[in-house]
Order: structure tokens, then C-alpha cells, then sequence
């Protein structure tokens, strides 16, 4: 489990089992607490203190990056409201002085909006689920759905992936950038995400640098609007169980407090097992050793994720001191033979548990990977090459972009063996384009 899932499952035991507690975060250890001496030290865990961090720190330029539909995500970072869309979308229309028949149809068109922010259906679906009384026509929706689209976040309500940009480019100033950027959304949107450069400015008349902003401007829009009503919840949270720092030279691995549980036994039903001889009291007897089991399991647990998480960081120093380049190759039962447990435990230990570094956290399977030969003798680690690769991808013109089989050759003269299908399968896992939409102009 991972440390958020093992709250979950103590919160189900303890309602299960009246002889364990959890200690609240201002109560001090006290004379109830489980005795140390018992081999069944208490711990402590914050629910509420989770951290939102990435758990692989890499800036990804949206400069160079184009989706398989063929088009930019937005390149502003924006905040998820507490609200979802159709809550949003709700208030607004409640305080707008419309009749009872629109009130319908704006309520249906609300309700088949998906969550990226565009309309399910077609607009003839509608018809069948407004009350015949109505007696709607096609144009009568059209216009309402229009009415939504102006009062909705610019994009919310659109029916595809054009008709989303150009609402809005609609808030932006009209002037020729503009007129171009509407030309190329309504007509050319597959040219700039193929980065066919030399025909789109012979389609606008334009040069490089009207060309250079037009693409700016339309790469500064939000394919999908609705995504800014993502609530908090649907984010990834991450709480650590370790934590390295490097005190005088040396790196030193010590557990996250804040992440390990802190249990005590219930006084007022320990007083009466210990005062009574009665049936119930011999049922609590056996819920008092299952109380003493989950601590002392509890305290296994992170004993071991402790020791398995030096091991790794003693053969990955390099990667602390240096970055992903410097990654050595590590299998499982190399730190399975070192700590004396079966390469299974390893890999349950590994997932789901993270290291916080002065790099960032990292999920503990990150430190594991197969090896490539060097031509220096000494093996590299799959992560490094990855690391690599994109450093010498950063490196290159971006107005002639290098095919796989320059990056092939130059790894070579660094002195790392690897075949093109190799890079090519490594360029895909880290989310860089292949060579022709890399190019910008």
C-alpha cells in the first residue's frame, strides 16, 4: 500500500477494533501509548499534510510539443476552481432573465457538456427531450448554445476542436495577426502541427516572423477550456516515506515522521480487560494482540522501507550529486541479496513509495533499470541514456532538428552503444517528437 491507502485500511481497522487509536496531531505521547519496550514503538501520520510535487521534475517546452490530434495545449497554467463546470454554468444561467422554455434548453445543453468543455451532442438530439409544448426548432437551440458561449469561459460549449479555437481568438484584439491566426484555425490547423512552414506562408503571403506570432498566438489557446474546472481532488497527490539530505558531504536517508502512523492502545477498554474476568473481557483480549500485530506490522513496514531505500541511494549517489546522466544500472536482486529480503518484497516495497530528494520525489521503482554497454567499459543505466539523449536533443539546431540515426552517432562518439530503434523507443517515452516536429522556424 501506499501511505495514503495505508490511512484508508487503519481507519477501517481501528472502527473494527475499539483497542487501537489513532493519536490526533496535538496530543502529546502519554502514559497509554503502546510501550516501546513491547517492540511496538508509536508512530505518527498527518492526513492531512499531502504533497503536491511532480514526481519527475522535467519543464516541458510547449514550444516543441504537439499532441497526436494536432494541436498545442495551452501554455497557461490555470488554477482548478472549486466548482465544476456545470455548477459554474448553472449560476450563471440562474441569474440571467430568461423564460421557462430556454431555461430548458439551456439546463439539457449544460448537462451534455463534457468535462474538456465541448458539447456531446448534436443539436437535433436536443429536440426529442424538450417537452412538445415547446414546439423548439433547430435554430432556436442554435442561438441558445451561442447565448452559453458567450456567457461560458472562452471555448466552453463548442462542438469541435475549431470551433473552440475561434471562439477564443473572438477575445483577443482584431488586427492582421489575428485575421491570420482565424485563417489558419478554420482551414490550416493540420499545416502548423505537421510544421509545414514553407507552404503556410506561401497560403498567408507572410514571412517568417508574422508567421513566428501567428503560431505563438494560436499555441496560447486552450483546446480544452473545461479542464480549468478540474477539481482539486482529481489531481495526484503524493506523500513521501523518505527522505535524503546530504549533511557534511555525506547523504544521509532518514524515514518522513509525518508519514508514519501513531498508535495507542484505548485506555478505558485496556482498564477493563485488566479489571475483569468476564467473556467480553476475553474477546478484548484477543482484539488487544490484534492491536499489538498492526503496530508491530506498522513498524516492520517502514523499517524496511527504510533499509531497502539505503541500499538504493548507496548505489545511486551519482544520481544525487550529478542528475539522470550520472543513473548506474540497478535490478532488484542486487538490493534484494544486500538486505536479505525476496526480490517480490523488493518490488512491493518499491511501488507506490516515494523519496524525497533535493532533485524532487521519486517513486522508488525510479532508481531501477536494466543496462546498456559503454565503449569505456562501464555500464549505463537506460535512465541515463534517456537523460542523454534529451540532453543532446536540447542541443541541436531547432531549425534542422537531428533524425535518430545523428543521435545514434553522436551517443557514439560519447562512447554509448545503442541501436536507432533504441532511441527512437526512448525519444517516445520522454515525450519528444520525432525529428520533422521538432523543427520550428
Amino acid at each position: 500500500m501506499s501511505s495514503i491507502e495505508l490511512n484508508q485500511e487503519l481507519e477501517i481497522l481501528i472502527q473494527q477494533n475499539p483497542l487501537v487509536e489513532m493519536l490526533e496531531e496535538d496530543e502529546e505521547e502519554n502514559k497509554d501509548a503502546i510501550p516501546a519496550s513491547q517492540e511496538e514503538t508509536s508512530f505518527e501520520i498527518s492526513n492531512t499534510q499531502q504533497i503536491q510535487e511532480p514526481i519527475y521534475e522535467h519543464e516541458i517546452n510547449w514550444d516543441d510539443e504537439y499532441t497526436k490530434d494536432n494541436y498545442v495545449d495551452s501554455t497557461e497554467y490555470q488554477e482548478p476552481t472549486s466548482q465544476t463546470l456545470k455548477q459554474y454554468l448553472g449560476d450563471i444561467f440562474h441569474l440571467i432573465p430568461i423564460n421557462e422554455k430556454d431555461q430548458i434548453i439551456i439546463s439539457l445543453l449544460i448537462d451534455s457538456i463534457n468535462e474538456d468543455g465541448y458539447l456531446d451532442e448534436p443539436l437535433d438530439y436536443f429536440i426529442a427531450s424538450i417537452p412538445e409544448e415547446y414546439e423548439v426548432t433547430i435554430e432556436e437551440i442554435e442561438s441558445l448554445l451561442k447565448l452559453l458561449q458567450k456567457q461560458a469561459p472562452p471555448g466552453i460549449g463548442a462542438r469541435n476542436l475549431i470551433e473552440c479555437l475561434l471562439l477564443q481568438l473572438e477575445n483577443k484584439e482584431e488586427n492582421s495577426i489575428h485575421t491570420l491566426c482565424t485563417k489558419v484555425v478554420r482551414n490550416h490547423l493540420n499545416l502548423l502541427a505537421t510544421r509545414d512552414f514553407a507552404r503556410l506562408k506561401k497560403i498567408l503571403i507572410c514571412e517568417d516572423e508574422a508567421l513566428r506570432e501567428v503560431q505563438r498566438v494560436i499555441k496560447s489557446l486552450n483546446p480544452k477550456p473545461g479542464h480549468i474546472f478540474s477539481t482539486i481532488e482529481n489531481h495526484h497527490f503524493i506523500q513521501h516515506e523518505v527522505n535524503v539530505k546530504k549533511i557534511k558531504g555525506k547523504w544521509h536517508v532518514s524515514l518522513n515522521e509525518q508519514a508514519i502512523p501513531k498508535l495507542r492502545l484505548n485506555h478505558i477498554y485496556h482498564d477493563l480487560i485488566k479489571n475483569s474476568q468476564t467473556d467480553f473481557s476475553h474477546h478484548l483480549s484477543s482484539q488487544i494482540q490484534e492491536a499489538k500485530w498492526i503496530v508491530k506490522n506498522i513498524q516492520q513496514r517502514f523499517i524496511t522501507i527504510l533499509k531497502v531505500s539505503e541500499a538504493i541511494i548507496k548505489h545511486q549517489k551519482d544520481f544525487l550529486d550529478h542528475g539522470e546522466s550520472m543513473m548506474k544500472p540497478l535490478i532488484l536482486r542486487e538490493i534484494a541479496e544486500e538486505v536479505g529480503l525476496h526480490e517480490s518484497t523488493i518490488s512491493r516495497v518499491t511501488s507506490n513509495k516515494y523519496i524525497n530528494t533535493p532533485r524532487g520525489i521519486y517513486e522508488l521503482k525510479f532508481f531501477f533499470g536494466g543496462a546498456i554497454d559503454s565503449a569505456s567499459g562501464n555500464d549505463l543505466a537506460s535512465t541515463a541514456i534517456r537523460a542523454k539523449i534529451k540532453e543532446v536533443i536540447k542541443q541541436e539546431n531547432p531549425k534542422k532538428p537531428l533524425s535518430d540515426n545523428e543521435i545514434v552517432l553522436l551517443l557514439k562518439s560519447q562512447g554509448v552503444n545503442i541501436a536507432r530503434r533504441t532511441v527512437a523507443k526512448y525519444r517516445e517515452i520522454l515525450n519528444i517528437a520525432p525529428t520533422n516536429l521538432r523543427k520550428t522556424l
